[in-house]
């Protein structure tokens, strides 16, 4: 369980490992990947999320919801048996686990920032630096699971943790997303009842920890 809670974080805020050149050469695929990234200022969506391990055996189905909002603030809300909230407010993030009655706090550090979720709803331009961007092709007009546009990220530093991410859109918006991680597990996530660009309320991202649980402050 320990694993599979932590992996979830890891798709939020999965760092590259450091950044990449300061100048990276831009690409056609980059481009497109870019061009459908800019204009979302915002998204609200629910989600479903498989966790698998390496020999492709279920090990967790999480549903939840999420709202993003340019720049970098988050909610990301799992509902269910294994509840919880993880809320970015641009400066913190904030990690309540209701099972445990515990809030893990830390800064939001630059490498969180030029982390793939940001990318939904920040900066684009970092993209190159710290990811080889390639458009996958199309297998009966589809790629990945529901896509009709495809693209895999793969991170130029070898020490970050995962291995890849594929990003897929449909209609010009995101549709999901799949993950491998170091440890061969693979997450998907599929986004449904997309909202993109409409107003959102900002105390959707502000959190006050509830009274009785434990606060843990991490630099």
């Amino acid at each position: 369980m320990f694993k599979i809670r932590n992996l979830l974080v890891v798709y939020l805020l999965c760092c590259t490992g450091g950044m990449g050149p300061a100048f990276a050469k831009t690409t056609e695929d980059g481009v497109t990947l870019k061009a459908l990234l800019e204009p979302v200022l915002s998204l609200q969506a629910t989600f479903q999320q498989t966790v698998r391990n390496e020999r492709g055996k279920l090990l967790q189905s999480l549903s939840g919801r999420v709202l993003l909002k340019k720049p970098a603030q988050f909610r990301w809300e799992v509902l269910g048996s294994v509840p919880r909230l993880i809320i970015a407010d641009g400066k913190k993030v904030w990690d309540f686990d209701k099972d445990l009655e515990q809030v893990s706090v830390q800064k939001l550090n630059e490498g969180q920032i030029r982390a793939p979720i940001f990318f939904l709803t920040g900066d684009t331009n970092a993209l190159e630096k710290d990811f080889n961007v390639t458009r996958l092709p199309l297998n009966k007009g589809k790629c990945l699971e529901e896509s009709e546009v495809c693209f895999e990220l793969k991170p130029k530093k070898e020490e970050g943790s995962f291995q890849w991410i594929k990003i897929g859109f449909k209609a010009g918006v995101i549709k999901e997303m799949q993950l491998l991680d170091q440890l061969g597990q693979y997450s998907q996530l599929i986004f449904k009842n997309i909202k993109i660009n409409e107003k959102i309320s900002a105390r959707q991202f502000q959190f006050t920890p509830p009274l009785g649980v434990d606060v843990l402050e991490n630099d």
